[in-house]
């Protein structure tokens, strides 16, 4: 099991706990096999919820006397009966934080075992009551259900069933959009589904709670959209064509345009900005999803380029916050709030056609708005770009590891860009221009060579 986990993509920490006799256990054992000592230390990491441990593997050790508050889900495929059963279910019931339940995924059928323990628990004058009492638990099912269904409209499920595909398109982008009508109202709905998934993980073994189990299906997927539109997987430097060519498809067929159906790759950027992309947006319905959408690929962009010019893409991501401030202030309408971060996108698209008409390159495109916004002072015959090349190759050829933290390789930089800019820039303004340099040399190779 330990291999076929760690086989694959993604898989975090894992650690085998069991007891050992290196004398007779096979020799691919080896490497679960720890001293008290070192069993003490992975019992400590596996207490703490921010360290990379977050998996264990265990077959009878740590079933019984072993508390880990934070840990959450237990997989049994193991079967096990009465007091052993009820001490192992109890290490995921322990209260930590913010954590309102654990969750035990039954592999290998122990259900009927777990009823026939809980009663004799609870019949046999132990103290206290089960962890869970099933009718409170679905009751409380049923009203977070229903308080989550009225933060949606109150859907009808039959009614559901009997739209067309492409109504049923339309009535969950305008849900999305409804729901994405300010921070607060998404916050709201995305505490109150989490509340009513919890829920349904305890209590979907009962058949009470069968009967919503495909409006609860529809609920999480108005969820899943909303994450990713709201926190996506971070910035991505792929060009996506099949976004583009949705888009262009539903434009020309003059079909409804699933938004949702982009949230579900993982890949946008802000080359799916195109001509047919701003006719899309500029059309009326679903504003709310047309402006996270901006809001997010922008915000990736900014996350990308910020390290290659800091004082650019600060001034972007100022205007990014006014127009978002404003728009959920309702000082700004939605076509004037799109229209500004469309503004903003091709704001990118420019810098980037800018790099290639100066015969600059991306390096070089920082360095070139810090000292063209100093031209005044800057006493250079030729071309200002032939400046920039001189300063970005003397600051790349003084580079070193961890060149940040040493003052003296940043003294080294320092000094070779004073020497080139000696003469060129008055003595009263030369330390504040090398103070600017060396700012956006830490922003752009602070992790040199990783990103040279």
């Amino acid at each position: 099991m330990y291999d076929a986990l760690i086989a694959l993509p993604g898989c975090p920490e894992i650690a085998v706990i069991m007891t050992s006799n290196i004398s007779k256990d096979p020799a691919a054992w080896n490497a679960h096999v720890r001293t008290k000592e070192n069993m003490e230390g992975v019992k400590k990491r596996f207490r703490t919820p921010d360290d990379p441990l977050k998996i264990v593997i265990v077959r009878d050790m740590w079933l019984t006397g072993f508390d880990a508050p934070c840990a959450h889900t237990m997989y049994v495929d193991k079967i096990m009966k009465g007091h052993n059963l009820m001490q192992a279910i109890a290490r995921v019931n322990r209260i930590f934080e913010d954590k309102t339940n654990g969750l035990v995924v039954d592999f290998i059928g122990i259900s009927g075992y777990l009823a026939e323990a809980t009663k004799k628990y609870t019949g046999s004058g132990g103290e206290g009551k089960p962890t869970i009492d099933m009718n409170v638990a679905v009751a409380t099912c049923l009203a977070q259900f229903a308080a989550v269904k009225e933060l949606m409209g109150n859907f009808d499920i039959e009614d559901f069933n009997k739209m067309k595909e492409s109504e049923k398109l339309k009535w969950s982008n305008s849900l999305v959009n409804d729901l994405l009508h300010s921070d607060p109202v998404t916050d709201a709905f995305l505490l109150e589904e989490r509340k009513l998934t919890e829920l349904v993980a305890i209590t979907n073994s009962d058949q009470r709670i069968w009967v919503i189990q495909e409006e609860v299906a529809i609920i999480q997927k108005i969820r899943d959209v909303i994450r990713k539109i709201k926190t996506p997987p971070g910035p991505q430097r792929i060009k996506n064509d099949r976004i583009k060519d949705l888009i262009s498809k539903s434009i020309e067929s003059q079909k409804i345009v699933d938004l949702a159906a982009m949230y579900d790759l993982d890949k946008i950027d802000i080359s799916i900005i195109d001509d047919r992309f701003q006719a899309m947006v500029k059309e009326k319905g679903g504003e709310n999803i047309k402006v996270e959408l901006l809001r997010r690929i922008i915000n990736d962009e900014l996350k990308v380029r910020m390290v290659k010019n800091i004082r650019r893409m600060t001034s972007l991501k100022e205007e990014l916050e006014k127009v978002l401030s404003k728009y959920h202030k309702n000082s700004l309408d939605s076509i004037a709030a799109i229209k500004h971060l469309l503004d903003i996108a091709t704001e990118f698209k420019n810098d980037d056609i800018r790099t290639k008409q100066l015969g600059l390159t991306e390096d070089e495109l920082a360095f070139y708005d810090l000292l063209s916004a100093n031209e005044k002072i800057i006493n250079q015959s030729g071309p200002i770009q032939d400046l920039v090349h001189k300063v970005v190759a003397l600051v790349k050829k003084n580079l070193q590891l961890d060149w940040t933290k040493k003052e003296d390789a940043r003294s080294a930089i320092r000094l070779a860009v004073k020497k080139e800019l000696k003469g060129k820039v008055p003595f009263s303004e030369l330390d504040n221009l090398l103070k600017e340099v060396l700012e956006q040399a830490e922003g752009q190779y602070k992790d040199w060579p990783m990103m040279a």
